[in-house]
């Protein structure tokens, strides 16, 4: 059953006509946008839309282009985990005056962060980058890490890999 933050970004950017071909064919890709929603959250912007939606719209694209040449679960994916290496362009934190906490990246998801920041704080994403420099192709094994089932990474990221024409 989809989350509420899944429905939520669905419902909001009118993408349920476009997603349920998709997962009529690959029902377990309806478990994995889920499961990324679930872990980015709907607040988490690098440019003007969310993240999530920017990475699902990715997914649709790449999916339609291609649909007719098969495998287009595997391009999905593609679409799908091309923007992880986003989640390290900027630090998200929660400020209340001179006070603030950071989120760390993969350390927990961020409605979690969210969730635990006391009355009063704030969240928002800071135009500055997460220390460190970190390759497309690592952000994108460490999101599907913390977010898909043994049997799926093991099928999209060791069986097919996803993200094999990623940077490294």
């Amino acid at each position: 059953m989809p989350s509420t933050l899944f429905r939520q970004i669905v419902k909001e950017y009118k993408l349920s006509a476009k997603l349920s071909p998709m997962f009529i064919v690959s029902p377990d890709l309806d478990d994995v946008c889920t499961r990324v929603v679930d872990y980015i959250g709907v607040n988490f912007r690098v440019r003007d839309e969310p993240l999530v939606k920017e990475m699902l719209t990715d997914a649709i694209a790449a999916w339609r282009a291609a649909r007719k040449h098969g495998d287009a679960n595997v391009a999905f994916m593609q679409g799908l985990f091309a923007r992880a290496h986003d989640l390290y362009a900027k630090r998200y934190a929660a400020f209340k005056g001179e006070r603030y906490n950071v989120w760390y990246p993969y350390h927990e998801s961020i409605p979690a962060f969210e969730q635990r920041q006391p009355a009063g704080y704030v969240c928002q994403v800071v135009d500055e980058p997460v220390p460190g420099n970190i390759s497309q192709r690592c952000a994108a094994f460490q999101l599907a890490a913390r977010v898909l089932t043994g049997y799926s990474f093991t099928r999209y990221f060791e069986t097919y890999d996803v993200a094999r024409d990623y940077s490294h």
